[in-house]
């Protein structure tokens, strides 16, 4: 295949193959330090009040999508400015350097304040993405997109499976150390990429970051889509336990049935991002993401009904497995509609945008959960919220018309 390709883009497919094992490792360690918080907070912290708890789950969770939300475009900019390969060792290496600290905490307040420095450090999912883009010729973009979004389900697929069990038989302390340990063999696997990068020649002698608001151009209105999708899709995320606990009532078995929901749904992730991908490039971006869209909206109602925990399984997993691979989309929508030399920075305020998502969605979703003395009402509501972005997303196209089909 590398015969095709110019000199500089010959090293595409490896680096996709690097980051997708890369991004693996990486989401294995953060999913099994960090998927099961929930219990942490009960069990460590000793917060059993459902009210308190709620509320300490959105604040974690909503901690680290605002210091995120704050730091990806400064690094987005400083990836267009410096090279996008130091920016996704800067992740991984945080990320290894960060993670095992959280061994050594007790206090709620406390790690709520980690994950504001762990959010504002790391990010290797817009790093990795940002290399992907500006080193993959565009008629292979989503596939790129893609599996690197494959590799990071399987990633978090990893880590409930193995997450959940090591904190079931060893306890939160050796899984936050061995999590560190697999970010440490992502950041390894990452110096073997390859960027062809060329800096910016600066008459100027004067240096500055040039972190002023840019113009977005077409790409604005896009950005609100991610902020929309980032709400919607994500506001039940953090309360998934809470779901699998007003279920199971023995916190044990809650704890095991919440690993092997959230490895079912990363495998159903891993599909979608392989699946989707593909055929986001053989049919229509639009209409692919309108079909996810409605029928994941479905499923997160259903899941507000679910009688045991083998029905949320079921039911969520049929969610991601539709709508694991919309970011990837998103993503191909937003890199064919930017010129390549800002594709970083672009890549960067598009985090920013699904992290104000995140953590909007975080505020209200615990809101919701006080709101209707349960989770289960968020579900119910979020549902709604996620069909609603069909509209939005038709709109959108016409506005902002998505790169044409390559055959």
């Amino acid at each position: 295949m590398t015969e095709f390709f110019p000199e500089a883009q010959r090293y595409w497919l490896r680096n996709v193959i690097l980051i997708t094992v890369a991004q693996f490792f990486a989401q294995v360690a953060f999913c099994s330090a960090m998927t099961f918080m929930p219990f942490w907070f009960k069990d460590i912290a000793h917060i059993t009040d459902n009210g308190k708890l709620s509320m300490y789950v959105a604040l974690y969770a909503m901690a680290g999508n605002l210091s995120f939300c704050v730091f990806a475009p400064i690094w987005g900019t400083l990836g267009d400015r410096y090279g996008r390969r130091i920016m996704l060792l800067r992740a991984t290496v945080g990320g290894a350097i960060l993670t095992p600290l959280m061994a050594f905490i007790s206090n709620p307040a406390l790690m709520v304040c980690h994950r504001l420095a762990l959010g504002a450090l790391v990010g290797t999912v817009t790093a990795a993405q940002s290399l992907i883009v500006t080193t993959t010729p565009q008629k292979y973009m989503t596939i790129a997109l893609g599996a690197a979004s494959a590799g990071m389900f399987a990633g978090i697929m990893g880590g409930q499976f193995a997450g959940g069990e090591m904190v079931r038989h060893f306890g939160f302390f050796t899984t936050f150390i061995w999590s560190g340990v697999l970010l440490g063999i992502s950041t390894v696997l990452i110096l073997f990429t390859k960027e062809n990068f060329q800096p910016v020649v600066r008459k100027s002698r004067k240096r500055h970051l040039g972190l002023a608001m840019p113009r977005f151009g077409k790409g604005g209105l896009l950005l609100l889509l991610f902020i929309l999708m980032g709400f919607s899709r994500d506001i039940d995320g953090p309360f998934l336990p809470q779901l699998v606990m007003e279920v199971v009532s023995n916190s044990r078995d809650a704890l095991r049935w919440t690993g092997w929901i959230n490895g079912m749904c990363a495998f159903g992730g891993m599909l979608s991002g392989l699946i989707l991908g593909y055929a986001a490039s053989r049919i229509s971006i639009l209409k692919v993401l309108c079909l996810v869209i409605g029928i994941a909206g479905l499923m997160r109602i259903l899941l507000s009904f679910a009688p045991a925990a083998e029905v949320i399984m079921a039911e969520r997993f049929v969610q991601v497995l539709v709508a694991g691979g919309m970011e990837p989309m998103f993503q191909a929508w937003l890199a064919g509609v930017t010129l390549a030399q800002h594709r970083s920075m672009m890549l960067g305020w598009s985090a920013t945008a699904r992290s104000t998502g995140w953590m909007l969605g975080s505020l209200a979703g615990g809101g919701l959960a006080v709101l209707f003395g349960g989770v289960k009402g968020l579900f119910l509501v979020s549902g709604i919220l996620y069909l609603l972005m069909i509209p939005a997303v038709l709109f959108a196209g016409k506005k902002v018309p998505p790169p044409p089909v390559q055959k």
